[in-house]
């Protein structure tokens, strides 16, 4: 035995020497010297980073080119593979790679390559693998492709091709993979596809493919289809996912948001099918779900959310499905029942998502030891929350008619996001164990509570103790409840963890605490409609990446906070119906708002003239705002949505989204003095403007013609004269309009909008005439045309200046005689108070206004 082991020990080792001594590599050919050149030739034609070079910076001239990395040959020494995977090269793709006579991969992924990639490489018949992927800046469209093409994988995944795909690349008889995902394809995909015999794996998705969906029916290899995230809208006949659902090898299936529309009819091989993956969700299907895909054994996953499915489903049928890991039925027009007392899922479960299902009970899940999430919001689920509910890391059982909790409710675990908001759950909110530091906890329920919402019930008492605990909690949503005291300082001291803070709406107290730690990470606070005294704190100031601030409604009385003109991301600032007064001139020079889009002021006493910079300042409002897709509201994240209340148009409306192009400029009733400065015309993306009920003075700026999106504007009760601008008559968005309770004079403009506008937009105008008011304008006849007879406005100053000249002179006279003439003072003052009687003052009342409250 051990001579033999000795024997072979001895031939391995003299094979290795002789390998080693007769130069034969048992890997590669000698690189052939014209395929040296031309990697050469590639080299110095690419702009690379050589530092971060792990592949083109070690190709060296006196080295076999075979051995270089990231290239492979065949034993003739012919070039087969070229591999630059991650070389960071800013330049593009020279053509003559096509010159390589053997090359059957080529793999450029996540190069930064850029600029139009040439076709002629794609049609190198020797190719078998092309990878492009995530080179964002390289374009291009895709050849015709010939019937001789050797292409198996094609990935040209997230870059920036371009076009429609031709039939011809049904000629790919070899193909097994092609990845065109997050590119900018568009156009009907090939009905030809199905032709595909070898197809493996399809990925179309993030595109704009429109049409009708290929049945691929010949490929029966297929096991991976996405077409998910297109733009649509595809659209399915009646047996088009029946049959994509009985191929026999698939395994996953998406057609997620892709306004895909039609029917999904029974389909065949359900009980032997292989789908693991479903998702249908955020489409236009409709119909009744069929009863073959309750038949799919192997499904984990199925999503069939915001459609528009109808019928009955009973939880019963979810037993057939052994290996459901992920159900999802939410936002249909699906009735979900249950017959039996406790749920019959699978036990391996671990999301369930019921949202809008017309459930009235709670299902019974406290055996799904897995479950980790749990949306039953937006049902008709009355009665007490079950305590086993603790155990589920996510959950949401928002928008139904819950009334209380069931105790005990101390969790041994606590969950990471908790939202109970828009119940009518009364007493104190539940006991919330601190933040656990164990290992296994964290690694086995996935960290600590971060998001709690318990808005929109009947919540008492003091802010919770336990609240302070959560050293990992960043939302924290108690509004419009019943919670009362102070605001504990050691809330604000969290600061620096919290990212939204929203105690609004409740009857705290007290002043609100200068405990804002450094480094404090607040992008929303919302402290309105409590009864909250004192000054803004100072130590707001360290809240730099604050987005929304709302302490309107309150009692707080102080002057304009001037550290807000810091926060540059300011979105939202609401001030309203406090006790501020001042002006709102700020020591701070060459601050502006760059993202301002609301700024409500309103009901406190501000004074002082409205000067230019107050508007100069608000660059957000300059920029008309384009709207990314996906990004319509003002929202810190997907789990927590901004919400505003504000006066438009005479009503007063709750805003629960904040849409990013909604611009409103509230000052009204306040002390506000002066004119209106030009400035203000400046604000090009501005919808709602209100400065009624001040001491506004001087004429309405033409400037405000340049308002183009303009759809409110309140300037009612005030001093303003002159003449209403022509130039409003160009604001076709104008649909609320009051400039009542001035002094204005002249014709009202006409024309556009104006036409619609009642009398109650101009009353109490003395000097105005013309429609809609009953005084008409007297008009005379000048060159042959009808004009109003109200002469021009230099006219008016003229006769204005000679009457004031003529009217101080004989001021001047009266008031000699009456220093110097005793009974002709006492003769006059007599006729005085007979003709007028006691002189009265005018109030405003901030109360006379009509508003009614909308929930948008």
């Amino acid at each position: 035995m051990k001579i033999s082991l000795l024997l072979q020990l001895s031939y391995i080792t003299v094979l290795v020497v002789f390998l080693i001594s007769s130069n034969i590599s048992p890997v590669y050919g000698q690189c052939l010297g014209d395929e040296k050149a031309l990697l050469l030739k590639l080299k110095k034609s690419l702009t690379f980073d050589s530092s971060k070079s792990t592949k083109l910076g070690r190709w060296d001239l006196n080295t076999d080119c075979c051995l270089w990395p990231g290239v492979s040959c065949d034993q003739e020494g012919h070039v087969l593979v070229l591999d630059l995977d991650d070389e960071v090269i800013t330049s593009g793709v020279p053509e003559f790679i096509a010159n390589f006579t053997k090359l059957t991969t080529l793999s450029l992924r996540n190069c930064k390559l850029r600029g139009s990639f040439p076709s002629k490489i794609i049609q190198v018949q020797t190719l078998q693998e092309l990878y492009l992927s995530f080179n964002v800046n390289l374009t291009g469209t895709l050849p015709e492709f010939s019937q001789k093409s050797a292409l198996r994988e094609v990935v040209l995944s997230y870059t920036g091709f371009t076009g429609s795909l031709s039939d011809s690349i049904a000629n790919l008889q070899n193909l097994t993979r092609l990845d065109l995902a997050g590119c900018n394809f568009s156009g009907d995909i090939p009905s030809k596809m199905g032709n595909l015999t070898d197809l493996v794996h399809l990925d179309l998705s993030f595109n704009s493919f429109t049409g009708s969906i290929p049945f691929f029916h010949k490929a029966k290899k297929l096991n991976y289809i996405d077409l998910s995230n297109n733009n649509g809208p595809f659209s399915s006949t009646q047996t088009q996912l029946a049959v994509l659902l009985s191929l026999p090898s698939l395994q996953f299936l998406s057609v997620q948001n892709s306004r895909l529309s039609g029917v999904i009819h029974e389909f065949s091989n359900a009980s032997s099918s292989v789908l693991d993956t479903l998702d249908l969700s955020n489409n236009h299907l409709n119909g009744s779900i069929p009863r073959s895909i309750f038949q799919l054994k192997s499904l984990s996953e199925l999503v069939l959310s915001s459609n528009s499915f109808n019928g009955t489903i009973n939880l019963e049928a979810i037993s057939r499905l052994p290996r459901l890991n992920i159900l999802d039925l939410s936002y249909n027009n699906l009735r979900v029942v249950s017959n039996s007392t406790s749920f019959p899922s699978p036990a391996g479960m671990h999301s369930l998502r019921l949202a809008s299902c017309q459930l009235q009970k709670f299902p019974d899940l406290k055996n799904l030891s897995f479950l980790l999430e749990l949306d039953l919001s937006n049902n008709k689920i009355r009665g007490g929350i079950p305590n086993w509910v603790w155990k589920v890391t996510n959950l949401n059982l928002s928008h139904n008619l819950l009334e209380s909790l069931e105790k005990p409710y101390y969790m041994f675990t606590s969950p990471l996001s908790i939202d109970l908001s828009s119940n009518r759950i009364k007493g104190n909110p539940p006991f919330l164990p601190p933040d656990r530091d164990d290992t296994y906890y964290r690694t086995s329920r996935g960290g600590s509570v971060t998001f709690i919402s318990l808005a929109n019930n009947e919540f008492t008492g003091s802010i919770p103790s336990f609240i302070y605990n959560l050293d990992h909690l960043k939302f924290l949503d108690m509004s419009n409840n019943t919670f009362n005291n102070k605001i504990p300082s050691c809330l604000f001291q969290k600061a620096d963890r919290f990212v939204v803070l929203n105690l609004g709406r409740n009857k705290l107290s007290g002043t609100i605490p200068d405990t804002f730690p450094l480094n404090c990470s607040l992008r929303t606070l919302d402290l309105s409609s409590n009864i909250l005294e004192g000054k803004v704190p100072r130590s707001l100031l360290r809240c730099e990446p604050l987005e929304v601030l709302n302490i309107g409604n309150n009692k707080i009385e102080d002057t304009f906070p001037c550290m807000l003109n810091y926060f540059s991301n300011l979105h939202v600032l609401v001030l309203r119906s406090n006790k501020f007064h001042g002006n709102l001139q700020c020591p701070i020079a060459n601050q502006t708002w760059s993202s301002i889009q609301i700024i409500d002021l309103a009901y406190n006493n501000f004074s002082g003239a409205m000067l230019p910079q107050y508007f100069s300042n608000l660059k957000g409002m300059m920029q008309s705002r384009n709207i990314d897709p996906g990004e319509h509201y003002l929202h810190v994240d997907s789990l927590y949505q901004d919400k505003v209340t504000l006066t438009i148009k005479g009503l007063t409306l709750e805003y629960v989204k904040i849409l990013v192009v909604l611009t409103s400029i509230d000052f009204s009733c306040n002390n506000f003095q002066g004119e209106i400065p030009e400035t203000l015309g400046d604000l090009k993306s501005l919808i709602h403007v209100n400065f009624s009920h001040n001491a506004l003075t001087g004429r309405i700026p033409k400037a405000l013609g340049k308002l183009t999106q303009l759809e409110s504007l309140d300037f009612s009760v005030n001093h303003l004269s002159g003449r209403i601008p022509d130039e409003l008559v160009s604001l076709t968005f104008l649909a609320f309009l009051n400039l009542s309770f001035n002094q204005l004079s002249g014709r009202i403009p006409s024309g556009n909008q104006f036409q619609t506008f009642s009398a109650d937009s101009f009353e109490g105008n003395i000097g105005l005439c013309n429609f809609p008011l009953n005084t008409t304008c007297s008009e005379t006849k000048v060159n042959g045309s009808s004009q109003p007879n109200n002469h021009s406005e230099h006219e008016i100053d003229g006769k204005y200046i000679s009457f004031s000249l003529g009217s101080s002179m004989a001021f001047g006279i009266v008031t000699w005689l009456l220093l110097h003439s005793q009974r002709y003072n006492e003769l006059v003052d007599g006729l005085l108070l007979r003709i007028l009687g006691q002189p009265k003052r005018r109030r405003k009342n901030k109360n006379q206004r009509r508003s009614r409250k909308i929930r948008l």
